[in-house]
């Protein structure tokens, strides 16, 4: 995780600076353990007006961007504390819509179908001349949304997701775009 600051009118010593960003590492590298080392930036804005500091801290968590702003008199330090606070609970909450969201959309009696949709088959034949099909996976598209299927696709860490889109009654094909947006493909 790399801590980028950027200062308004703020004068922080630099020994305030390094301890800011030890106390971000130390509650929020937790949360980038499986993230590469400089995959995650986190960005905190200090702006300095009329001995208030206003802290703003942004970081990326989820395919979410998590934002906490707070101010305080005299020193930057309680400000930074209590968004750290803020992130924590926004990223515990945004955790727990996760879990709920796929536990409701499982129902019961589903674990032997979810077994059958994960497991994967091997295919010895060639398909074609120029390529070759290695492996072959199978599940049951169940409807949902646009939403559904993004929610879907982010717990289980793809890059795209295939779907029945309750919407139009179309298979679609939601994927991650390499600027972090999403994209929606429709079969016509």
């Amino acid at each position: 995780m790399n801590v980028r600051f950027i200062t308004k009118d703020a004068r922080l010593p630099e020994d305030v600076l390094r301890t800011m960003e030890k106390k971000l590492h130390q509650r929020l590298d937790s949360y980038y353990r499986y993230e590469g080392a400089d995959s995650v930036t986190v960005l905190v804005k200090i702006a300095e007006r009329k001995n208030v500091f206003k802290v703003e801290i942004n970081m990326p968590y989820g395919g979410q961007q998590l934002r906490a702003e707070n101010e305080e008199r005299d020193s930057a330090m309680p400000a930074l504390d209590k968004g750290i606070d803020v992130l924590e609970r926004q990223v515990k909450k945004h955790k727990t819509r996760m879990t709920r969201h796929l536990r409701d959309s499982i129902k019961p009696g589903e674990d032997a179908e979810l077994s059958a949709m994960e497991a994967e088959a091997d295919v010895d034949e060639a398909a074609g001349e120029d390529f070759r099909v290695v492996k072959l996976k199978r599940y049951e598209a169940k409807p949902m949304t646009v939403q559904d299927a993004v929610l879907q696709m982010e717990l289980l860490g793809h890059n795209f997701y295939m779907f029945h889109n309750t919407e139009n009654n179309k298979i679609c094909t939601a994927y991650r775009r390499n600027d972090g947006d999403y994209g929606l493909i429709e079969l016509a």
